[in-house]
């Protein structure tokens, strides 16, 4: 990721500006490009504009409302003397150790002002929106060492905070995905710690070991995959420039050891949950066959791409997972784009982020080759880092981020050596077709906005239970793409007024290896059947619903009525299980255990 510069751009970059330049020709373009940046993202967004608080962005609510419960956790649990970092208010008693989860701390941290106001809901769609601008804007800063002209950088930018991923991971709720900053910081010491290296390794070094440490806090498979992507670059570079690199021994091990060192200091204790800490998930998360990207997505645009062609909409429909996993569209148009870039750019920084966006390619593909769905079994490289511990736990698929910042980087360095060729015919032609090819990547008006709807009993429940209270709630928490989290929506909504035994997590227990959701209790099994009045729940089973919650601290069930419920036999087990008749409050039914 190299270039050659030129007289008048180095010292443009040594010097500064001209002094004598207009103050707000300098400020304009610092001040436009993240408000056009900003208008894009309220567009992608424009159906959750009207209800921040009322309502999350994404079709599901699973992973949306989990991100709001984990926004709310933090703050509450500081100003309430909580570990932030673990938490029994979810899967009581045992508990959820936050660095195997979703829980972006720092994201969190700076929405906290929001969540302390307007409340968790609209800090997480605030949040939702930042991210592609926050993203595209980290590009375009990232880029200066590269490409000096605003253009085609802020093009770039647009390319990358809007990119296929981004909007594929905004259409499910993936907070954690759509800020996408450290790729960019990456770019930027890629040039800082191989091209270009200064006379202060160490304050470089630091300086990407705090980025990796701040990336810890917002979702950990970045960091690996960051690592991964510093590898192949070193890689690159090495084979294409053996001797320089080697001059540089020294500075690069420097660089390093300071950005090892500061990261291990600084997530001591998060590493220590990670790797050793309480309800970490015993067993491998997922299949690592099922983490790779489906080749055809390369060509093949979802419905969430604007410019889906009839003809390739059925194909879509059979690509490898759900829409909000295939980020990896890139298209025929920007393909040519690309070839053509590199056959003709006389630049060394096109042709390696060329080479490392095509190793990246490969590597997110994961185990083995899959067109459109099919396993073809021709194995890839990552069944070998498969094998490396933490780094299997990642899904190769979303190594995509990475493939679109190249895209994005190679765009802008075509774009600037097309703006060297002075004003002619080629230039105009060159440029618009660019952007036509860049346009491809427009996203579709398909970002759904789901209600966030709370029974009125969680509103005041701190009124109507103690803080010690610890809840079992029918429906039960689960990680049902639709609804199955809206419990845990309600717990943030009473105050965090109680803990729960439910929850939807990756972690463990005594008896399970691994959880991705609290283990379905005797209560819900006789729930399930009661809720649906096909059969009465056992004696034995009732019994054994009472002795578990009594085994679990369970001190109230809180049942809510909703269509296709017996609510009628579901309130007469919950009874046979409690010992208590209930008491209607609001639209719930409240039943306090009676002590044995």
């Amino acid at each position: 990721m190299t270039q050659v510069l030129t007289a008048p751009d180095q010292a443009v970059l040594e010097t500064g500006p001209p002094r004598n330049a207009p103050r707000l020709r300098l400020l304009h373009p610092l001040v436009i490009t993240p408000l056009v940046y900003l208008a894009g993202s309220l567009a992608l967004h424009r159906r959750v504009l009207g209800s921040l608080s009322t309502a999350t962005t994404g079709w599901t609510s699973s992973d949306s409302h989990l991100f709001v419960w984990w926004l709310n956790w933090l703050p509450w649990s500081l100003l309430n003397g909580q570990n932030p970092l673990l938490t029994t208010y979810q899967h009581f008693p045992v508990g959820v150790n936050s660095m195997w989860n979703t829980t972006a701390p720092v994201l969190a941290a700076l929405l906290s002002p929001v969540t302390l106001t307007a409340g968790p809901v609209a800090a997480y769609n605030i949040g939702m929106i930042l991210g592609p601008v926050v993203s595209g804007l980290a590009l375009v800063l990232a880029l200066r060492p590269y490409v000096h002209r605003w253009f085609p950088r802020a093009v770039a930018g647009v390319l990358y905070g809007f990119s296929p991923f981004i909007v594929a991971h905004s259409s499910v709720g993936h907070l954690n995905l759509v800020w996408a900053v450290l790729p960019p910081v990456l770019l930027w010491a890629v040039h800082a710690v191989f091209i270009r290296p200064g006379s202060q390794p160490w304050r470089t070094g630091a300086l990407l070991g705090l980025a990796f440490a701040v990336q810890t806090g917002i979702y950990t498979q970045t960091v690996a995959f960051g690592a991964i992507v510093l590898v192949v670059v070193a890689a690159v570079l090495a084979l294409r420039y053996p001797h320089r690199i080697a001059r540089r021994a020294c500075s690069i091990t420097k660089a390093g050891v300071a950005c090892i060192g500061l990261y291990v200091v600084l997530c001591a204790y998060p590493l220590y949950l990670l790797l050793a800490g309480p309800a970490r998930p015993r067993a491998p998360i997922r299949d690592p066959v099922e983490s790779g990207a489906d080749a055809a997505n390369l060509l093949v645009p979802t419905y969430l791409s604007r410019f889906q062609l009839r003809r390739t909409a059925g194909l879509a429909e059979q690509l490898n997972a759900h829409a909000g996993e295939q980020g990896g569209y890139i298209g025929l148009g920007l393909l040519v784009l690309l070839l053509v870039a590199v056959v003709t750019v006389r630049r060394s920084a096109v042709r390696i982020t060329a080479a490392v966006g095509l190793v990246l390619v490969v590597l997110s593909l994961g185990v083995h080759l899959v067109v459109l769905d099919r396993n073809t079994g021709v194995p890839l490289p990552w069944q070998i880092l498969g094998q490396v511990p933490l780094v299997s736990e990642a899904e190769a698929v979303r190594l995509q981020i990475f493939i679109a910042l190249c895209v994005a980087v190679i765009v802008a360095l075509w774009l600037d050596h097309l703006a060297e060729q002075g004003p002619n015919w080629w230039r105009w032609t060159a440029t618009g077709a660019t952007l036509v090819a860049a346009g491809t990547w427009l996203p579709s008006d398909a970002q759904q906005a789901v209600p966030a709807t709370t029974p009125a009993f969680f509103v005041n429940a701190a009124d109507y239970v103690p803080p010690s209270a610890v809840i079992e709630t029918f429906p039960r928490i689960s990680g049902r793409w639709v609804g199955g989290a809206d419990p845990l929506l309600w717990q943030v909504v009473s105050g965090m007024a109680y803990r729960t035994t439910g929850g939807y997590f990756i972690g463990s227990d005594s008896t399970h290896d691994l959880l991705l959701e609290a283990p379905v209790n005797a209560y819900q099994v006789g729930a399930a059947e009661a809720a649906v009045g096909v059969s009465t729940p056992t004696d034995e089973l009732a019994m054994a619903a009472a002795q578990e919650f009594r085994a679990r601290g369970v001190t109230t069930v809180v049942i809510i009525d909703h269509p296709g419920v017996d609510f009628a036999q579901l309130a007469a087990w919950t009874n046979r299980v409690t010992g208590s008749k209930g008491e209607r409050v609001a639209d719930a039914l409240v039943f306090r255990l009676v002590p044995a």
